[in-house]
């Protein structure tokens, strides 16, 4: 991440990650990597976030249209009701959707979504030199303890290299 200012939308499995491991993170990607979109149908899902709290880390709740429901409300593959949603707010508002789910990347990848992983929405932040690399890869660290069934050793060891790359980046750039 960090080529482009385009908003992102988070799906529930990203969300609850960060809520569970480090909110604060989410409020560190609103203010610098900005806007950060959560549809109602995902906020639904997690645990511990409400609009209010998404108001006060400057999280922006988007309501589906009722074209966007009937539309998610249609079957396809094995997407959930509200990984529907995302890739179709996504698809229509041109916003790169944050997603560990294999199925909701792939969905997006067939209709030209771009999408970005969950840990990789802090390098952008990193390479801004607002959250110093220690501290994403400690949040890391705790999101795949958290997370070990979808969140391999392999991918945290290929985040820590990508994080050390983009500290070298900030450091170049004049930051921390």
């Amino acid at each position: 991440m960090g080529e482009s200012a385009t908003p992102l939308i988070a799906d529930a499995n990203v969300l609850i990650d960060y809520v569970n491991c480090d909110v604060s993170i989410l409020a560190l990607l609103a203010q610098h990597a900005g806007p950060l979109y959560v549809s109602t149908p995902v906020l639904e899902k997690v645990e511990g976030l409400d609009s209010s709290e998404c108001e006060r880390l400057g999280l922006v709740v988007i309501e589906p249209t009722l074209e966007q429901l009937l539309e998610a409300g249609q079957a396809r593959g094995r997407l959930a009701f509200d990984d529907r949603v995302c890739l179709i707010l996504a698809r229509d508002r041109a916003w790169r959707c944050v997603t560990n789910d294999k199925a909701l990347r792939r969905a997006c990848a067939d209709e030209g979504i771009t999408v970005c992983w969950g840990l990789e929405i802090m390098l952008s932040l990193v390479e801004q030199a607002v959250l110093a690399v220690e501290d994403a890869l400690g949040v890391a660290a705790s999101i795949q303890v958290a997370n070990s069934a979808f969140i391999a050793e392999a991918i945290l060891h290929e985040f820590e290299h990508k994080a050390h790359e983009a500290a070298r980046r900030a450091v170049r750039r004049g930051g921390k």
